[in-house]
């Protein structure tokens, strides 16, 4: 490979960190050279999208999502009727299967708890719907804590959808809610997705 030579101008510190950088690397061609490839490398690296950055993208093309200000959930939240959407989530048991699917583009069945934990956080962050989403193992079971500003009707209308999930995944699981909070316990012991084994579609 040829070489081609370049002339240039730098200032005293830079000359200085060429210098130092040298007495490691043999000559201040080569310190060069390695500066220009781990900046490239970064450039291309930046542009690697992630899941989540997929997935926006993803929902925001096939248009299966909209954007609904705070101020306006909160309201529509505080007045949802818990019976009705119960009964829809209910009649709809892999909702929130779907939306994890989609997520990662493969099939639930292939996913173990933690994947679809480690999903519903990101999605709870994607969404931006509430103040704090996140999970903890804690021995013999898992902790799914949830935090928001939408009252205690929005707790339970977020414990359902935590249910539609957890009741499609077969394991064993308790939930306690308060005005701001959502607890949920979720027993690996017993659990029919506590490894990659695949859970039964409904029929």
């Amino acid at each position: 490979m040829s070489n081609a030579r370049i002339s240039t101008t730098i200032s005293a510190r830079h000359i200085d960190i060429l210098k130092k950088h040298a007495k490691v690397h043999g000559t201040q061609q080569k310190v060069l050279e390695l500066a220009l490839e781990t900046f490239d490398k970064k450039t291309l690296e930046d542009h690697i999208l992630t899941t989540e950055e997929l997935f926006v993208l993803n929902t925001w093309r096939d248009r299966v999502s909209c954007i609904v200000y705070k101020e306006l959930f909160t309201n529509l939240i505080s007045n949802a009727n818990l019976e009705a959407a119960e009964e829809w989530y209910n009649a709809n048991k892999m909702c929130m299967a779907f939306a994890v699917e989609f997520y990662y583009q493969r099939p639930f069945h292939e996913l173990n708890i933690q994947e679809i934990l480690d999903a519903l956080v990101s999605l709870a962050k994607i969404s931006n719907m509430f103040e704090r989403y996140a999970y903890s193992d804690d021995g013999d079971h898992y902790t799914l804590k949830i935090h928001h500003n939408y009252g205690l009707n929005g707790s339970r209308y977020v414990s359902l959808m935590v249910k539609n999930i957890l009741d499609f995944c077969g394991v064993k699981y308790t939930t306690s809610v308060t005005e701001r909070s959502i607890f949920t316990k979720i027993y690996k012991n017993g659990s029919a997705r506590n490894g990659v084994s695949s859970v039964p579609r409904p029929h």
